[in-house]
């Protein structure tokens, strides 16, 4: 039986998260591991450097180079990694929101995963999410997408489609939210908030500057301690992180020292079936 994309990604996705916790393990290992050949295992690690992954094999081994591993999180692979942390993520910055809310939401595919999870509450999402359109929603739950230059395709599978540059930025400063939930390519104590594509910061600073509230960052463990090329906010401007329990814990310490109270969702009670 063929193996299906989604499956591959999935593997793919299960041998770096491996490879984060552990830095390295034998071809063959990895192949009993996914009941597959080391013919399969090659394959994918072939393709996961050229993802951008800093991982090599030599003499069987497989081995990841955590300091220069950054995910990838704007293509389909990105976009199916992490699926149950986002959800439990996702569920839970949705009990934050109230009755009478206008929220910020940014381009981000944790982000997204929130709109299912608001029931029965009149909220009002401002959003630069073209995928945001396509997302079951409920009927008390009102959508504005803002316009802009748009970033992205639906031809390209699961990649992200958004609006970003000057006039979205603009749209922004016209409103003011009681709450801002945003999703990030990096959050770290050093570096604070940061992101892999030049297109982003300006929108997300927009979103933090024009939030009366909260501000909340969702971010599954593979962006908790990372830092990337384009820094739009300081640590100090966070109210709260959603996380979930594979993070780093003395990153995650070093971030509750700046202020921001830390909230790991996958240790939380179990929330309704919505």
């Amino acid at each position: 039986m063929k193996t299906s994309k989604s499956e591959i990604i999935s593997r793919q996705n299960k041998i770096i998260n491996y490879l984060r916790k552990n830095n390295c393990i034998k071809i063959t290992e990895l192949a009993d591991m996914f009941g597959v050949s080391d013919t399969t295992i090659r394959r994918d690690i072939h393709l996961l450097a050229n993802y951008g992954e800093a991982i090599r094999c030599k003499n069987n081994i497989c081995m990841l180079d955590i300091k220069r591993s950054h995910p990838k999180f704007d293509d389909e692979k990105g976009t199916s990694a992490c699926t149950e942390e986002k959800d439990k993520i996702a569920q839970y910055a949705a009990t934050l929101l109230e009755d009478g809310d206008t929220v910020f939401f940014n381009s981000s595919s944790t982000v997204l995963r929130i709109i299912p999870y608001i029931k029965n509450k009149s909220v009002t999402i401002i959003t630069n999410n073209g995928r945001s359109l396509f997302t079951d929603r409920d009927s008390s739950t009102e959508l504005v997408l803002i316009g802009g230059e748009v970033i992205g395709n639906t031809k390209m599978g699961n990649a992200k489609m958004y609006t970003t540059g000057t006039l979205a930025v603009e749209a922004i400063e016209k409103i003011s939210a009681t709450k801002c939930i945003l999703g990030v390519s990096g959050i770290s104590a050093k570096g604070g908030l940061t992101s892999m594509a030049v297109q982003d910061p300006a929108v997300n600073q927009a979103m933090i500057r024009h939030c009366s509230g909260p501000v909340i960052v969702v971010a599954d463990h593979r962006k908790v301690g990372i830092q990337h090329s384009f820094f739009f906010g300081n640590l100090s401007d966070v109210s709260c992180l959603i996380t979930d329990a594979e993070c780093d814990s003395c990153e995650l310490e070093k971030i509750r020292q700046t202020g921001v109270e830390v909230i790991i969702a996958d240790t939380q009670p179990a929330l309704p079936e919505v």
